[in-house]
């Protein structure tokens, strides 16, 4: 039996449960022991940490940049090391003007090149990762697919619900779309709807928001009757491994998608959703959206089995599992 140790930055960490709890149950099925552990604060709690690495085959961690120090500890514990990251975390978090970051940038390429494994979430990330590894593999994010509420066509209301999903820190990128929806307004009735822990205003359409809640948000997503990700285009958001769209498309409801980083790999422009290289072309990809019910439908439908058949919780859970059997 191969035993693992999961090092992550919190379990309320959108990354830590979607790359790494909710695949647990699938390594338990390929009969992998799993522990699961918070990086701690504390010194001496991180030396207890790096000290019982040497208990386990694998020690996994995720995410978290470490000091050189830490690092080097680390490595010196765990039998095998692998990293793993979803975002373009060398980067500062969405500010165009001081995305760079020298200690971030350091801190990623020092601990990438003493792995002995680069998980990263899309091929952006894994080609920036191979400056530094050689032994850089790609496991997307997943969803659940099994069980879960989706769109239900028949039931159709009044107003065309647009709908976003997203953490607080990225509500600025629903501002984008503030010159797109009023225009749509005059002649539809639309409803902005987003599912955040924060609320955010759009002068002169309706919004709604709903309190995101991990036990409800696959119901409040399956009530978009299309899911917009619209995003800046920056090295940033570059890195960002589609999870909204995926959300989505997992739900039945076509994206519209702003063409950065990997979307265009998810989303198949024109089949599963749309895929637009200007805020302005919202437009006419919700409009058409809006207007065409059956397109909806179709769309939705080829989406959700899209994501089925290569992002579900369930083929990344053995995919995740072969590259933990395959690094020993």
């Amino acid at each position: 039996m191969i035993k693992v140790l999961f090092i992550i930055q919190d379990e309320k960490l959108p990354s830590s449960r979607i790359r790494i709890l909710n695949l647990l149950p699938e390594l338990g099925k390929k009969g992998i022991f799993t522990d699961v552990i918070k990086y701690p604060k504390s010194s001496i709690e991180k030396i207890r940490l790096i000290k019982r690495c040497h208990q386990f085959d694998i020690t996994y961690l995720q995410k978290k940049l470490l000091s050189p120090i830490d690092a080097a500890l680390l490595r010196k514990y765990a039998k095998k090391l692998i990293f793993d990251f979803d975002d373009a975390i060398y980067y500062r978090h969405n500010d165009e003007e001081t995305l760079v970051s020298r200690s971030r940038y350091l801190k990623f390429k020092y601990l990438v090149r003493k792995v002995d494994l680069v998980v990263a979430g899309n091929r952006i990330l894994a080609d920036y990762a191979s400056r530094f590894n050689r032994n850089v593999v790609v496991m997307p994010s997943s969803v659940e697919t099994r069980n879960i509420p989706l769109k239900d066509y028949q039931n159709q209301g009044d107003k065309t619900i647009i709908g976003w999903v997203g953490g607080e820190v990225n509500l600025p990128h629903v501002g984008l779309l503030s010159p797109v929806l009023p225009k749509l307004s005059l002649d539809h009735s639309i409803q902005l709807r987003i599912l955040s822990s924060k609320a955010i205003d759009v002068p002169s359409i309706e919004v709604q928001f709903i309190p995101w809640r991990i036990e409800t948000q696959e119901r409040e997503i399956a009530l978009f009757d299309i899911g917009v990700m619209p995003l800046p285009n920056n090295k940033y958001t570059e890195g960002k491994c589609g999870y909204k769209a995926l959300q989505y498309m997992a739900a039945s409801v076509p994206p519209v998608c702003s063409d950065v980083g990997i979307n265009r790999d998810i989303v198949e422009d024109g089949t599963e959703g749309f895929v637009v290289s200007s805020i302005d072309m919202f437009y006419s990809a919700i409009k058409t959206l809006i207007e065409d019910r059956t397109l909806r439908q179709n769309m939705g439908t080829k989406a959700h089995q899209k994501v089925e058949d290569h992002f579900s919780v369930q083929v990344i859970g053995k995919r995740l599992a072969d590259f933990l059997i395959d690094s020993l």
